[in-house]
């Protein structure tokens, strides 16, 4: 596990199970709302710059990898922490969205998502552990099988929208419960299948689609581009990855994605524009290290022409409306 110096406030600790999270009542954010007592105040101001902390200590070290590996002053400024403590109740704090709404309507939100958020963990657990892979699985099985629960939660993150529109209603404040809660299922499997597959890229190289079949070479690349909090790996990988994408050992779509993914961190801009926003409620490309080459750089890569690729995001949640 991705690990930052500092350890957590003792006030969280009810709240870890090994290395799993359960932010259940939600407890140590309650000074985070009117009335508060002195002393959850205190609770809520220390985790917060418990957070800050783990943020900038998971910055520097990042830094320091990517400093030995030739990348001076990097940006970061969009890494997520890189410790998965940090990262999963950074993660469950985003269930207060509406910060209007007082500690006993929060408690309400809380209890409205907890039976739908158990039932649907509970149904991926057992999914995943059906689809565990054999002793004797192919590379391509044992990438495909780790696919299973952060897919199904990055889903499951649109609940009520997109493919997620025949979910169960909830209440605005539930839905943000919940998706915070899916959310932090989802950081602990991305923290997983970054360590397992750090492991595999050590141990026999990068899953080309010799190796690995098309299917596993693609879903390997799906795991380093959800690894977004270790950035020197994902450089690593991509680096890995440019000869064979050359050679067509590897996807050049799945290259190109990840080159933005990763370059967006580390410089700021990215080359391909897979990488989208809503701006005055439209999506938009973010920053691009140069526009003009960009359409025939995507064509070069195997990718649609920019306006289609943004028009597939049509069946997505729409972008918050331009005030």
């Amino acid at each position: 596990m991705l690990t930052a110096a500092s350890e957590p406030p003792p006030e969280l600790a009810r709240y870890f199970h090994g290395e799993a999270f359960d932010p259940g009542d939600f407890g140590w954010m309650r000074g985070g709302f009117a009335g508060a007592t002195p002393a959850e105040a205190r609770t809520y101001a220390a985790v917060n710059a418990w957070l800050t902390a783990c943020f900038e200590e998971g910055k520097a070290h990042t830094r320091d990898e990517l400093a030995a590996m030739g990348v001076q002053h990097a940006d970061l400024a969009t890494m997520p922490p890189r410790d998965l403590r940090c990262d999963v109740v950074a993660t469950a704090q985003s269930a207060a969205r509406e910060r209007s709404a007082t500690w006993a309507e929060f408690q309400q939100h809380v209890a409205e998502a907890r039976p739908f958020a158990t039932s649907f963990l509970l149904a991926l657990r057992l999914a995943e552990e059906m689809a565990m892979p054999r002793a004797a699985a192919s590379l391509e099985e044992r990438i495909l099988a780790r696919t299973i629960g952060e897919q199904v939660l990055r889903k499951a993150t649109d609940w009520g929208a997109g493919e997620m529109a025949d979910a169960p209603r909830l209440s605005d404040g539930a839905r943000a419960v919940l998706i915070a809660q899916l959310s932090v299922a989802m950081g602990e499997r991305d923290f997983a299948n970054t360590a397992w597959l750090k492991a595999e890229v050590a141990k026999d190289a990068w899953p080309t689609i010799a190796r690995a079949g098309e299917s596993g070479s693609m879903m390997a690349w799906l795991l380093v581009q959800h690894a977004d909090a270790d950035p020197a790996f994902q450089l690593r990988a991509l680096r890995l990855m440019a000869p064979l994408a050359a050679r067509g050992e590897v996807n050049k779509r799945n290259y190109a994605y990840l080159y933005d993914r990763v370059m967006l961190k580390i410089s700021g801009k990215q080359r391909y524009a897979t990488q989208v926003t809503c701006t005055a409620g439209k999506r938009v490309p973010l920053p691009l290290e140069d526009a003009a080459k960009m359409p025939a750089l995507r064509s070069e890569a195997g990718l649609e022409p920019l306006a289609d690729y943004i028009k597939s995001f049509d069946g997505f949640s729409p972008c918050p409306k331009a005030s």
